[in-house]
């Protein structure tokens, strides 16, 4: 994870990003979830910054692609007055921003990929865009999430990482004297 991760910070590029969202997830058991970044901006509203730092720290290792987490990292570290991690910081919140930028157009046929759901808000944020809706649809090769905006546009996000595909049930068969039995598959 650390490898590819490094491969981009050094050579920001689609590919590079996506290959590090891959080994992010690969090694994290779950992405983030939206209440742990909504405490830590309460922690940091409430100016408690070494505890805002300290939770980062904990969080899964996801966090290494999460643009608000580099961002809320920023803020904490700048206002314990440590400007360089703070400076770090920011450049690694810019970067993840623009390797989700990098991933797709917001399109339905080039959608964003996100390691997590708020990875959506990050990028709509970026774009001016203020979201009004959400569907989330599934094809036989993703799932992606359908953002409609106010002004009627509709950004989509490849969300196949964050929430796969549950696994398909197989039918019960009968043998040639009409017994049914169960078939169970082994995920592979």
């Amino acid at each position: 994870m650390q490898r590819q991760f490094s491969r981009f910070v050094e050579l920001p590029s689609r590919e590079n990003y996506l290959a590090a969202c891959r080994a992010v997830l690969r090694r994290a058991e779950l992405p983030l979830v939206a209440i742990d970044l909504a405490d830590l901006e309460q922690l940091l509203d409430a100016g408690e910054f070494q505890e805002v730092l300290d939770r980062i720290d904990s969080l899964p290792a996801s966090k290494a692609l999460s643009p608000r987490v580099h961002f809320f990292a920023a803020e904490a570290a700048e206002a314990l007055g440590d400007l360089e991690t703070g400076e770090v910081e920011r450049f690694l919140f810019v970067l993840c921003l623009k390797g989700l930028l990098a991933t797709g157009d917001g399109s339905q046929s080039a959608p964003y990929v996100v390691c997590h759901a708020t990875d959506e808000h990050d990028v709509l944020e970026a774009l001016a865009h203020e979201p009004a809706g959400q569907t989330l649809l599934a094809d036989a090769t993703q799932m992606l999430d359908m953002i409609t905006c106010t002004d009627g546009r509709q950004v989509w996000f490849d969300v196949s990482a964050i929430f796969p595909r549950p696994a398909r049930r197989v039918k019960p068969r009968a043998n040639r004297r009409g017994i049914v039995r169960r078939v169970s598959r082994s995920p592979r």
